[in-house]
């Protein structure tokens, strides 16, 4: 009788040794803890407050909400894959939408990834000194990509610097280039600001009325500059929109050219009027 009293309580201290235990209320544990099945009678913490210990190590944030206005997607912080040949990782994984939002690969150099206090983001480097702070040691790329998947055709485009110069290409062709004294190379054809929608053509219409010599003589000698032609004060205040100033440019040039054309008539005129004499 008494053997088997003995058997009965290991039985229930091995069964007691794995069930759950259920805490309904507050917990306090001053020190560290060790949480998996490798964890030893005799663990070494060094620094670390929880660790975590086993071949298989997830953390799931699992919401109940049951109201659909209340968020409630599901979480998980994974650490390493669980195949043979799988991926050295670290990663945050929304469970409810089956993705992997972030990932950190084992090996990877220090400071891949840095936040500053300010929120400017450094890959590199620990002290990023703009929104994005990019530092490699040779020819440091940002690339930008659309992969085809959504209906549209696939590009890829590169924006490189090194001491040479700065560079953008598109499926690795070459379409402007930057170099260290500020030549530009452009493998295409440059447009300046935006498309004309008048050209100024309406200049040789018969009713066009073409400022008097006088007149004219008059506004340059008052305002320093040619009429409809920004001053060099407003251009120094509002920039200068190229396509704009070149179109009034060429309004000089055909003005400039009925000129011409009623002097060399005044011209012929005088010429006939001499040869009458």
């Amino acid at each position: 009788m008494k053997k088997k009293l003995l058997v009965l309580g290991a039985f229930i201290f091995a069964t007691q040794a794995v069930a759950v235990e259920v805490i309904s209320q507050d917990t306090v544990v001053q020190g560290s803890q060790c949480v998996g099945f490798d964890c030893t009678s005799t663990p070494e913490f060094g620094y670390s407050t929880i660790q975590l210990k086993e071949n298989n190590l997830r953390i799931t944030f699992d919401d109940t909400s049951s109201s659909a206005s209340f968020p409630k997607v599901d979480w998980q912080l994974t650490a390493n894959d669980t195949t043979n040949g799988g991926r050295n990782r670290f990663s945050i994984e929304d469970l409810t939408n089956s993705s992997e939002i972030f990932t950190m690969m084992g090996g990877a150099p220090s400071y891949s990834l840095f936040v500053g206090q300010s929120g400017d983001v450094g890959i590199g480097t620990d002290q990023p000194d703009a929104a994005l702070h990019v530092v490699r040691s040779n020819s440091p790329v940002l690339r930008l990509e659309q992969s085809g998947t959504g209906g549209f055709p696939a590009a890829v485009w590169d924006v490189s610097a090194n001491e040479s110069g700065l560079q953008i290409a598109l499926d690795g062709q070459s379409l402007l280039t930057v170099d260290s004294t500020g030549n530009v190379r452009l493998a295409g054809s440059l447009t300046a600001g935006t498309p004309a929608s008048t050209f100024p053509d309406y200049v040789f219409n018969p009713q066009y009325r073409l400022m008097p010599l006088e007149e004219l003589q008059d506004f340059v000698a008052s305002n320093r500059h040619l009429p409809d032609i920004p001053s060099a004060d407003e251009v120094g205040e509002s920039g200068l929109n190229m396509t704009e100033f070149q179109v009034k440019l060429l309004k000089k040039v055909e003005e400039l050219t009925l000129y011409t054309l009623q002097q060399q008539e005044e011209i012929k005129a005088l010429q006939q009027a001499l040869m009458q004499q």
